[in-house]
This record gives structure tokens, sequence and C-alpha cells, in this order.
């Protein structure tokens, strides 16, 4: 049996599994999808989620809060074809993959603000530092986006939005959350609503005593700590009926300690960083446009030795357009031009590079039948260092019944080498952009309001892949793929029981036959909620990952198998009035000893206990 006999057959018993835990009770009434799920990021107009082809995952605020996970990347884990790997606690390096493709591939904006780090070594967005207590909704969206996005979006790309007023008039909400490893957590968010706009603020702070980076059982038994915080805001105004400005914004610093996989050590790291975007929205006629303008930069300084720099910054500007030429059909179309830049003091030596990208683009909206949507992108990019470059999607939503839903895409993409890549110490000016290509088909069935079940194949293609091999990053020729199966379903087992559950089979090689690393083949979720009593309501989640490689760190001895792990998490909250709740958390409740990345440690059985309320 071959190695992708093998997995099959592992996936075919999983896959049984994650089926008998989607299905809903026969007979159950048929309903339509629910109209008010809405997606921003999948298209370049708002669309109804289910006249989206291609696949999008949209995250409340409520979901996150229930959860009560401190970090983001572990939310989102749970989500199906999403995979986290973290050297260490908070404050170390974590990496979230889309359907196998790490942080080079996916692009991450905030409140519009596209965060990713122009300094790192990829231009990936590190996913540590960003915690859930100011995060209202997220959005993720699967498969190749450049056509809408440009660069950085092969994979997907990440939509994250922080808090918004909800209701008329000043409202606050605040939360404490003190727990195990001397953690404190503590955040405070208040919004306004007048007649003519509304205007949001959070604050949130943590600090924790931490565990070692360097796996603990391994010898390792230095705490790293970490103390983060975050302020952002956001507002806008209607100055007339036709016209709207705002804009968005956030500043965090950050500190924290570090070891590599060799083991205890006094790393430090202290980073800074900061975003702004600002908007106007106004009606020209039939056509509704929008320009914005937005910055971002990042300070991250190391000690590890000896002392080390990393700046990046970014400034955009943009425009989009949209406007109805037809009852079926809409037409979007904009620009955008985007200069990154990358300084770096490291290892003695100092570095820097620019480059700038410009880009236009156009998208058309078909909807011949209230059954049918059909989406077409064009986009064409130049690049002040490689020229220019060209990328579509298609994308396809059919609906032959109100509660069935049929999806297919094809997208190309392209990700030019990151300013690191080209000018680090590590950098190679030779390297030419990686291309890609990515497919999906899935279909989704609904069995009431709260139970579906969803299957998607995916597969995509990216030639010319940049890796890091010997002392520099060097193009690998041929074509490296990632394909797999996503399953995702729910069902209510009782008035006040639901169950959900997600399953995810990853399958990837190199350009050389080999196995990717870090990406697990096989991930499972399944999550228990219930409304226990009135005030009592509690989650328990269950994750299994198995069969996951990584590099061993000493040359020459290529890779090895990580050990599959379960990981049993449980909360419960009491609803003290109707204003405050007080809640439990228990992480890691079987105290299961695992590694996500070679030689870095993970937490025990953690407790934390808070407090969270409105006024």
């Amino acid at each position: 049996m071959t190695r992708t006999q093998a997995a099959l057959s592992r996936t075919t018993a999983l896959t049984s599994a994650a089926l008998l835990v989607a299905v809903a009770p026969p007979g159950q009434a048929q309903e339509a999808f629910d109209l008010d799920a809405i997606t921003v990021t999948a298209n370049a107009e708002a669309t109804a989620v289910e006249r989206s082809g291609s696949t999008v995952e949209v995250v409340e605020e409520e979901e996150i809060r229930a959860a009560g996970e401190v970090r983001l990347s572990e939310f989102l884990n749970r989500l199906p074809g999403v995979s986290v790997s973290n050297n260490g606690p908070a404050g170390g390096t974590s990496t979230l993959r889309i359907r196998g493709a790490g942080g080079a591939y996916i692009g991450v904006f905030v409140d519009g603000i596209n965060v990713s780090d122009t300094a790192s070594t990829q231009m990936a967005f590190n996913w540590a530092n960003m915690m859930t207590s100011d995060i209202c909704r997220v959005e993720v969206l699967k498969g190749a986006q450049s056509a809408l996005y440009g660069s950085e979006a092969v994979a997907g790309v990440i939509n994250i939005t922080t808090n918004r007023a909800t209701e008329p008039g000043l409202s606050n909400r605040y939360a404490v959350e003190p727990g195990s490893y001397d953690t404190v957590k503590l955040g405070f968010n208040s919004s306004y609503v007048t007649d003519n706009g509304s205007v949001s603020a959070s604050l949130t702070h943590i600090r924790t005593d931490g565990f070692s980076s360097a796996d603990e059982n391994l010898g390792n038994t230095e705490a790293d700590g970490f103390e983060a915080t975050r302020l952002s805001f956001a507002g806008e105004y209607d100055v007339s009926d036709t016209m709207t400005i705002g804009g968005a914004g956030f500043y965090q610093t950050s500190e924290g300690e570090y070891d590599t996989s060799a083991g205890d050590a006094d790393n430090t790291s202290d980073t800074e960083e900061y975003g702004l975007r600002a908007f106007a929205r106004f009606e020209t006629g039939a056509v509704e446009n929008e320009v914005a303008l937005q910055y971002y930069a990042i300070d991250r300084r190391y000690q590890e030795g000896s002392a080390s720099r990393y700046l990046g910054e970014r400034y955009g500007l943009s425009y989009s357009g949209s406007v109805q030429l037809a009852p079926t059909f809409d037409l979007s179309f904009g620009g955008d031009y985007t200069r990154e830049e990358f300084k770096s003091d490291a290892f003695g030596t100092a570095n820097d590079g620019t480059y700038k990208t410009s880009g236009v683009f156009v998208e058309g909206a078909w909807a011949p039948s209230e059954a049918l949507d059909v989406v077409l992108t064009l986009r064409q990019d130049d690049h002040s260092e490689f020229g220019g470059a060209t990328t579509g999607r298609v994308s396809v939503a059919y609906r032959p019944q109100d509660d069935l839903i049929l999806r297919a895409a094809v997208g190309t993409g392209f990700r030019a080498p990151s300013l690191y890549e080209l000018y680090s110490n590590f950098g190679n000016p030779n390297l030419d952009p990686e291309t890609s290509v990515s497919y999906e088909m899935g279909v989704e069935k609904r069995f009431g309001p709260d139970a579906f079940l969803r299957a998607t194949l995916f597969r995509m293609e990216i030639t010319d892949l940049i890796d890091f091999a010997g002392s520099s990053y060097n193009q690998v020729p041929g074509t490296s793929t990632m394909q797999g199966l996503e399953l995702s379903g729910g069902v209510p087992l009782s008035e006040t029981l639901h169950l959900s559950a997600a399953y995810t089979y990853t399958d990837t090689e190199d350009a050389d036959g080999d196995r990717l690393v870090r990406v697990p083949e096989h991930e499972f979720n399944v999550s228990l909620d219930a409304e226990l009593t009135e005030e009592l309501n509690g989650s328990l989640t269950l994750r299994q990952v198995y069969d996951t490689l990584d590099n061993v760190p000493w040359p020459g001895s290529g890779t090895l198998a990580l050990e599959d792990y379960t990981l049993v998490d449980l909360s419960l909250g009491y609803r003290l009035n109707d204003s405050a709740e007080a809640y439990m958390r228990v992480e890691n409740v079987l105290d299961e000893e695992y590694q996500t990345v070679y030689g870095y440690g993970t937490s025990d059985r953690a407790v934390y206990f808070g407090l969270r309320g409105r006024f």
C-alpha cells in the first residue's frame, strides 16, 4: 500500500465519523439559508454567503467569546482547512496555514489595514501577538485570491474586524481574566452611535509568566514571559446622504522572552507596530465609489547573544467603484498603489530594500437566475522589480434548492519574493515570483436553521516555490501541490445541546515528491455546546491531530514525525445578571504532552477564571 493509499484509507474512516456527527435527524423541516450572513471579503462587493462560489468561513463575536481562547489563531485552528504551529507560548512565532500553505501565502487585514509584516522572512503575519479581546468578526476566505488582493493572497485572505458599535448611544464592555502561569488579561471596549455616525475604541492588555519555549520535557525549565498592550479604534460619519468618511487604526506594543529549539536562553524580543486607514465613500450618479489611504509600520528588536532590529513600512492608496449595469449584472473595478520598505541591522550587517506595486482589477457578478451566481475577476499588477503579472478567478454558486448549494472556483495567483528574501543577509536578488493555480468544488446541505453538512475538495499548485536551503533563499524548480478534503457540520441534539464537527485531510508534496513540514495530514475537531440551565452554559471541545512532519534542526538529518495528539478544552459560563457573566475555562484538560514544532513546548493543563459584562 502506497503512502497516498494508506492516507486515503485512514481518511475514509475519519470522514465517516465526521459525517455521522454532522447529519441531522431525518424528517426535519428544510429551510432556506440564512440571508443575513454576509461576506465582505469573497468578492469586490458585499455578498450573501450562500451566493459566494469561493469557500468563506464567517465567525461572529459570540462564537469567539464563548470559546474563550486568548490567541485568535487558536480559535481559528478549529475551522476546517486551518492549522497552526507555535514556537512556544505567546510572544514566540505562530504560523497559521490555510489548506497547507503558510503565512507567506495568506493576506491578513485588520479593519482594512494590510498587516502582513514587510520585515519578516516571507512577509508573513505573526499570529502569536494577535489576541481575541477586541475582535468582533473574522472572515477566512480560502483559495487563490490574487485577482482581487494581489500578491500574498495565494492561499486565501483573513479579514479581521475589531470592536464595533451595536446599539444606539453609549455602550461599554469589560473583561478581567486571571489564570495559570500568573496570567492576567484585561479588556475594555467602548462605542457610541448617533444618527449620523459611530465611533468605537478598545484597550486590551495581557501579561503572563508563560512556560519554557524550548520543550520542558527536554530538560528546559526557564519560563518565558510575555506582555502586550493594544489600542484600536474605528469610526465613520455621514457627511451627507451620498458621502461617508471614516477611518480605523491601532497601536500595539509587546515584550517577550523566547528560546530556540536548542534549549533555554535569555533571548528577548520587543515589538512596536501601528496602522492607520482613512476612507471616503461617495456616490456619483449610479456609481458607488471608495477612496482609501493606509499606513502600516512595525519595529522588531531582538537580543539573542547580539542585538538585531527589523523595520518594515507599507504605504497604500486605493480606489474602488461599482455600478449595476443591469438587474442581473454588477460591475466592480478599481486600482491600488503600494510602497513597501524593509530595513534590518542583524549579524553586524545593515540591509534595506524597497519595492512598489500598482494594480488594476475588474470584476463582473452575473446572476442569470435566483439560483445561479457567476463571478469573474481579472487583475493586472505591475511590480517595480518583476514587471507585469496577470491573475484571474472564476467562481460559481448554484442553488438547485433553497437548502442546497453547490460551489466551484478556480483562480491563479502570484507571490513576489519578499524584501527579506531578496535583500537580507540570507537574501537572493535573483529570485523570480512564484505562480500558482487553485481549484475547489464544494456542496452544502441544510437540514433546518441549525443543522448543516458541508464538503469541499481543494487543490493548489505552486510553481517555482521559494525555500530556504543552505545559506540563502532559492527557487525550487517544478510544482509543489497541496490538496485534500474539508468536511464540517452541525446538528442540534436537543433544544439545549448542539454538536458540531470539522475534519480536514491535507496531502502535500514539494517538487521532489516529499511532504511539506508542519502540515497535519489529518485534523479533527468536535465541539459540544450546552445550555445547562437558564444561567449556566458550557462548551467541550476536542481536537485530534495526526501525521505531522517537521525538520530536524541539525544538518543532514531530514525530517521526523511529530507525535499525534488529542486536546480537550472545557469552558463554563454563569450569567450573574442581564449585564454580567462569570466564566471558567480549562485548556488541555487531559494534560497532553505534544509539539506542533519540533523542540518547542506547549501548554500543560491550564485554568483561567474571568468576569465580563457591559454597562
